[in-house]
């Protein structure tokens, strides 16, 4: 018995990510799914602008300014009094837009989950239709992350862009796949968007 207690304790030095919560750094706030939202909004609000989505009661997007509500630095969501995903912003890009800063944004976010998760990477492809606008997305699957790169070609009022963001859910799959739609949809055009009252804890 003691030699398998021995084991357990070995695998649990040598694989740490195993047992610890996937994190995302959003400017200065360290971010992991199953915190309690009272207190990460408490937090969040003396760094960032706190923005509910519109039409949600617990879906968030994070301002440095509070002026530019289509360029949030990231946005989370919260199920049960904790947050089930975390995504962080790398670049959203619209009009006539350099593809050396397209390509910056990417290689950054890119470095950024090598160096959470390692060199395991995993890449698949989507196409979705919504309201006459096309996107297109490429998810680099790390072993707690994913670095997701979507296209929008869209009508007049959608118009086109690229946005490629870094997101960290919890262990449910399918709960990612239920939410990636609604996430996707809302930024980086989300013009209904209702501001959080200071002192508010939902």
């Amino acid at each position: 018995m003691r030699k398998y207690y021995l084991i357990g304790f070995i695998l649990i030095l040598v694989f740490p990510g195993v047992v610890q919560a996937a994190e995302l750094k959003v400017g200065s706030v360290t971010l992991s799914p199953g915190m309690e939202q009272a207190d990460v909004l408490e937090e969040l609000r003396s760094n960032f602008h706190i923005v509910r989505v519109s039409g949600t009661k617990s879906m968030f997007f994070l301002l440095e300014d509070e002026a530019n509500k289509d360029q949030p630095v990231a946005s989370l969501a919260f199920e049960n009094g904790q947050i089930s995903w975390i995504e962080k912003n790398w670049g959203a890009f619209s009009s006539r837009v350099s593809p050396v800063e397209v390509t910056k944004a990417l290689y950054s976010a890119m470095e950024s989950a090598k160096i959470s998760s390692g060199l395991s990477t995993e890449i698949s492809t989507n196409i979705k239709q919504d309201h006459g606008s096309e996107f297109k997305s490429v998810h680099f699957i790390f072993p707690d992350r994913k670095i997701i790169v979507v296209t929008t070609n869209g009508n007049t009022e959608r118009g086109q862009h690229v946005r490629i963001y870094e997101r960290v859910d919890g262990n449910d799959v399918q709960h990612y796949d239920n939410h990636f739609s609604s996430a996707e949809s809302c930024n980086p055009n989300c013009p209904d968007t209702d501001p959080i009252p200071q002192g508010s804890k939902d």
